[in-house]
């Protein structure tokens, strides 16, 4: 393993991606989304906070060659979180960062849950209590946008091992809510919370979480209940499951997984 080079996960957020692996040399970071393939790229690091590497072939070579195996730790424990106008508690989680220098005052508070409408998303949950078949990317985004206003904060958090997040600065975030310690309980395990007070609205954001749970799987602080839950999810589409295969640490019904991903394989065979 290379001394220098630092190893670890991050996650893909607004809209969510999925995790990214990462070797981290400073002012040169490689990015890959399944251990095989590598993007390398140049990244401005302030000034006597870590060395830059000169020469980002060599020492990207030397860290790819000497690096562990995939999957790596989520590394990005400062969290930019949509915050509810009731209680000033988390929401829906919009960013993501190693570094505290990463963590700048956002422009804007605005949540995504899809890229370019995710008009495929279908909540079936959603659509029995309702009647309704369409739109259901377009009402969870409002869902969402109503918890926050009139006028949406953002705050950075930095959690801690066991879960509690201290406050930072953010988006129209007063002092009183700087430097504010929130237990774990208050944060959203997922990406945006599910007790709502509509079993419909409950339904469309278990739904939303079940169309990612694939990728969700990668990340490593989840409840035993919360992974099985998204490895039910999961084995329901296959090939996001093969897809975000090599980014998942932790695995407790490997029999359902292991049919789940033969089926992805044969699915995107006959593509």
């Amino acid at each position: 393993m290379n001394r220098r080079a630092e190893y670890y996960a991050i996650r893909r957020l607004n809209p969510y991606q999925g995790v990214l692996q990462v070797v981290d040399l400073g002012g040169v970071r490689m990015y890959s989304s399944d251990g095989r393939r590598w993007q390398v790229r140049r990244v401005e690091v302030p000034s006597g906070l870590r060395p830059a590497a000169e020469i980002p072939g060599a020492e990207a070579r030397a860290a790819l060659e000497g690096r562990p195996p995939v999957p790596y730790p989520l590394g990005d424990r400062l969290e930019l979180w949509l915050l509810d106008r009731r209680d000033d508690r988390p929401l829906a989680l919009l960013a993501s960062r190693r570094w505290r220098w990463e963590a700048g005052v956002p422009e804007a508070a605005a949540w995504r849950p899809f890229a370019a409408g995710g008009a495929r998303f279908v909540s079936e949950g959603y659509a029995r209590r309702t009647g309704l078949r369409r739109g259901h990317a377009e009402r969870l985004a409002r869902l969402v946008e109503y918890a926050a206003r009139p006028r949406p904060r953002a705050q950075w958090f930095e959690r801690r091992a066991d879960g509690s997040g201290v406050g930072l600065h953010g988006l129209r975030v007063g002092p009183g809510l700087e430097g504010r310690l929130l237990p774990a309980a208050a944060f959203p395990e997922l990406l945006v919370r599910e007790d709502w007070p509509d079993e419909a609205e409950r339904a469309l954001v278990a739904d939303f979480h079940a169309w990612h749970a694939a990728y969700l799987l990668a990340h490593d602080a989840l409840r035993p209940a919360t992974r099985a839950r998204l490895e039910r999810a999961a084995a329901a589409r296959p090939v996001a499951l093969l897809e975000a295969w090599p980014a998942i640490p932790t695995v407790l019904d490997r029999e359902r997984l292991r049919v789940a991903l033969v089926q992805g394989r044969l699915m995107r065979a006959a593509r």
